[in-house]
């Protein structure tokens, strides 16, 4: 029975791979990871004050030294699976430096491929499912945050593979996909805290709409790697994620941070004017459509089935999770999360580094519903309206990709010639700082005497010379 079953499973594997638009995911993939790894290529990934903490505590590992960030202090500020990964890139014979390019190189194309295949398998028009890969590949805050020596990427790749699989086990009820979306939840979580807000999604949704067995072991798989860690920094540091001092900020100004990250989003940048109004128009349009599918899904839901019944298997099935509702339950309580905590543990505001966990999430959600609404049957003006509707969106989906390829083709050019102007160490000005020194190969010498450094050499534009405290 088990044979014959993996035997389909192989079968219709090979059935999808062999699918043309499948080939064509897996080229835009490939050619996002080019992209990012060009865009590396000379000066590295763009090197911030959180990268030479999460470098220093690789680069310290290795050489024995425990556990320590640049300051000799434990590593409790972050989780500790990227840092791992870079010392695994050590093991094997590649410098951390080289490692952290190639896992958020690596990171974005897989995001693009996983992103891409759950498309496919999920909308009806195959077309449409390409566009949105493409909108994925030539993405701004994506490719950014992947051009960077930070952690995001990969915490974008685990967030949506733990999404994706635990609505396949909602919708299958699939044991191995409950397994897998723990797994995924679990190293989100070690790669950055917020992860918490995925273990409690899926611990929340488990417990009306499977059984309490489920429930436990996606909770216990989850949670338990990350509260090994939080017990390992209350035991090292008396701190559970590191000393913190929020920017205190008020709810209004976290909301508008959201909203000019959403806005940079939309609309990337020197688009003119025009083109800008057109693209807002058409995320209007986008949202217009969902509302409408929604409503009508709704409507014929409630004539076929008017109540559930008292069964808990009538009640699970008749509330059972549509292919990207969970993305959208998601990506409002990520958000609710971050607009809550940032302000009081971070001292910074809420900008696209820490709401990219969502980008992918909201822009999956929103062509599913507009793939649902081109999908309803239409006559007579309706059919007008639609096809007005859908040329909006068209015409938006062109200006964006176009403008977003143009930009970046341009951060591009200016990362070969300069490196990276904001945020970053690696630039033409900064190749000889100490902080750089630190982290290239061949400089374990160094290594003391910037452990005896203050904090504030970890200021962006500080000379960060070697010095006596």
């Amino acid at each position: 029975m088990k044979a014959a079953w993996a035997h389909t499973a192989l079968e219709r594997m090979a059935r999808f791979w062999r699918d043309p638009f499948v080939l064509l995911i897996v080229f835009i993939a490939i050619l996002g990871t080019a992209h990012i790894l060009v865009r590396t290529a000379i000066y590295g990934a763009a090197v911030s004050p959180v990268s030479i903490l999460l470098l220093s505590t690789a680069l310290n590992f290795l050489a024995g030294e425990g556990w320590r960030d640049l300051m000799g202090s434990p590593m409790t500020g972050y989780p500790p699976l990227f840092p791992l990964l870079l010392a695994a890139g050590g093991w094997v014979g590649i410098e951390p430096l080289a490692a952290g390019r190639w896992i958020n190189a690596a990171a974005f194309g897989l995001t693009i491929l996983v992103a891409g295949c759950w498309l496919r398998s999920n909308l009806r028009s195959q077309w449409l499912a390409l566009v949105a890969t493409a909108i994925l590949a030539a993405s701004l805050p994506l490719s950014d945050l992947a051009s960077r020596f930070l952690t995001e990427p990969l915490f974008v790749l685990f967030t949506l593979l733990a999404l994706i699989q635990l609505e396949a086990f909602l919708n299958r009820k699939t044991d191995a996909a409950l397994y897998w979306a723990a797994v995924f939840a679990a190293l989100a979580a070690l790669t950055r805290y917020p992860g918490v807000v995925l273990i409690g999604i899926g611990v929340l949704i488990l417990l009306p709409l499977a059984r309490l067995r489920h429930t436990l072991v996606f909770g216990a798989i989850s949670s338990l790697p990350l509260l090994a860690v939080l017990a390992h920094n209350w035991v090292v540091a008396d701190t559970l994620t590191g000393q913190r001092q929020g920017t205190g900020q008020s709810l209004s100004a976290s909301l508008s941070q959201v909203a000019d990250t959403f806005r940079e989003w939309v609309v990337p940048p020197n688009t003119p004017d025009g083109l800008t109004y057109l693209l807002w128009l058409a995320v209007g349009m986008v949202g217009v459509s969902g509302v409408l599918c929604a409503t009508r899904r709704r409507s014929n839901d409630s004539r076929r089935n008017p109540q559930p019944t008292n069964d808990p298997e009538a009640v699970r099935s008749y509330f059972r999770l549509k292919p990207a509702l969970l993305f959208g339950v998601f990506t409002v309580a990520y958000l609710v999360f971050m607009v809550a905590v940032v302000p009081l543990t971070v001292g910074q505001g809420i900008d696209s580094r820490y709401l990219l966990p969502v980008y992918v999430p909201l822009l999956l959600t929103a062509v599913f519903l507009l793939d649902r609404f081109l999908s309803i049957k239409a006559a007579g003006w309706r059919v007008a309206v639609r096809c007005v509707m859908v040329s909006l969106v068209l015409l938006g989906t062109l200006a964006h990709v176009g403008f977003s390829t143009r930009e970046n083709l341009r951060l591009t050019t200016q990362a070969h010639v300069a490196g990276y102007k904001y945020l970053s160490y690696n630039t033409a000005h900064w190749q000889h700082s100490e902080t750089l020194n630190y982290i290239r190969p061949g400089q374990p010498d160094r290594r003391q005497d910037l452990h005896q450094q203050r904090s504030d050499c970890l200021v962006l534009g500080s000379d960060c010379r070697p010095k006596k405290c």
